[in-house]
């Protein structure tokens, strides 16, 4: 059996930009804490708290794309030369039998020629998929113009032709040859890689897109309370938004049902809508809060409302309220709206229904009974669809393990044969 020697966690950033960011940096604690020795390699520089957790840095000191010239951002975003060749010279130098590899985002700087730089170690890597960047060339499903799910499948001609992305058509199909180009170099369906999903329909998802690679796995994310106690919800009023301030999630769907429904409500976060704010008087726009100041306001909210448009393959804020006993209002395009009502600590709504949306929050203002009951159910099965972070390294270790044995179990056989026909009797 092979111990694992070194992990190496590969990402954009060298810090959390974002929430893969946030569980980039999580998962590097978490193995960090149990005495691994970890490499980040990432598009960045290093930086002063992974240095202070003893991690080996290996830096491309590049740019994310928006932060580019055009030409070199077109150039780079499909094809990053310096990835390849500086991870296949880490590979290189550096490589053991005990080396496992967590590759994390890569569509901001690395590109898709991470998978290339990666083929010769394919078989001891695992990949988070945070998002749909792996099959969807704009990486949501969406249609941003309009804000709907898009159900095309990938590279199609219809796919081809939709004018889904955010910025222009030329980006669109600037991220439609960048996926021809990830499919070529990933070759997913013949990758030995382990792609980790962080909810079964998100699988299932990949799936119907045509996603075919052998090895897969659900590892939910880790979720921590906002609260060590149980949030009284069934004594509070208003409500509580908590994310980009945007129309992709919602936010002006949140802040118009408030406002119908005579409510007060939170947004916590930041973008473009918060330039509304004088047309909404019931609200109160924070910015973005850290987790301790986000907990102050949890404690007086009446349920959380998550009304995105766009496909939430997990929905962090939907569980970090649960698990601390605030009831939650989610878009039945969030993976988690279907667990949330079928375990009774919450509603499913229709973002396209906004006058239900409207009732559903008249209702919760109102019957103190229905907000305690879910307040207790949450803090009692919410904690069962997601992982502390504990427990969620743990899931990436026997991953890891589970990978290495079998790598070493091929490499047996190999010598095995190579001894069997060294030792065949040539005259038999």
């Amino acid at each position: 059996m092979v111990n694992i020697d070194r992990i190496v966690v590969i990402h954009d950033y060298s810090e959390a930009e974002g929430g893969a960011g946030t569980l980039a940096m999580e998962a590097i604690r978490q193995y960090r804490s149990r005495g691994y020795p970890v490499t980040l390699i990432t598009g960045e520089l290093s930086n002063a708290p992974l240095d202070a957790l003893g991690v080996s840095v290996v830096g491309l000191g590049s740019k994310s794309l928006l932060a580019r010239s055009k030409l070199e951002a077109l150039r780079n975003g499909i094809h990053n030369s310096a990835t390849i060749r500086r991870v296949r010279a880490w590979i290189d130098e550096n490589d053991t039998p005990g080396t496992v590899y967590h590759l994390n985002n890569w569509a901001q700087i690395l590109s898709p020629t991470i998978y290339k730089a990666l083929r010769p170690v394919a078989d001891r890597t695992l990949v988070t998929c945070h998002d749909f960047f792996n099959v969807c060339p704009n990486g949501s499903f969406l249609h941003f113009d309009t804000s709907t799910t898009c159900h095309l499948k990938p590279l199609s001609a219809k796919c081809f032709f939709s004018q889904c992305d955010r910025r222009s058509a030329l980006h669109k199909y600037w991220r439609f040859a960048r996926h021809v180009h990830l499919n070529q170099l990933a070759d997913f369906d013949n990758n030995p890689s382990t792609f980790a999903f962080i909810h079964k329909q998100m699988r299932d998802k990949f799936v119907r897109s045509g996603f075919e690679a052998p090895n897969t796995a659900i590892i939910p994310n880790p979720v921590s309370a906002w609260t060590s106690d149980r949030i009284r919800a069934e004594e509070n009023s208003g409500f509580l938004f908590v994310g980009r301030v945007g129309r992709d999630k919602g936010a002006d769907i949140a802040l118009r049902a408030a406002r119908d429904a005579g409510e007060k409500i939170t947004i916590i976060g930041a973008g473009e809508l918060t330039k509304d704010a004088a047309a909404f008087p019931n609200a109160t726009f924070t910015g973005w809060l850290g987790p301790e100041e986000i907990a102050d306001h949890a404690r007086k909210a009446r349920a959380l409302i998550v009304p995105s448009r766009v496909t939430e393959p997990f929905g962090l804020v939907i569980l970090e309220a649960a698990v601390s006993g605030l009831p939650v209002i989610v878009s039945d395009s969030a993976y988690l709206s279907r667990d949330v009502d079928e375990l009774g600590f919450g509603k499913r709504v229709s973002v396209l229904d906004e006058a239900a949306l409207v009732d559903v929050l008249k209702t919760f203002a109102r019957e103190d009974d229905v907000i305690r009951a879910m307040s207790k159910r949450a803090t009692e099965v919410a904690r069962s669809l997601c992982h502390t972070p504990e427990s969620w390294a743990d899931a990436h270790i026997s991953v890891f393990s589970g990978k290495l044995a079998a790598a070493s179990a091929r490499q047996e056989a190999i010598a095995s044969k190579i001894g069997q026909v060294a030792t065949a009797d040539p005259c038999s």
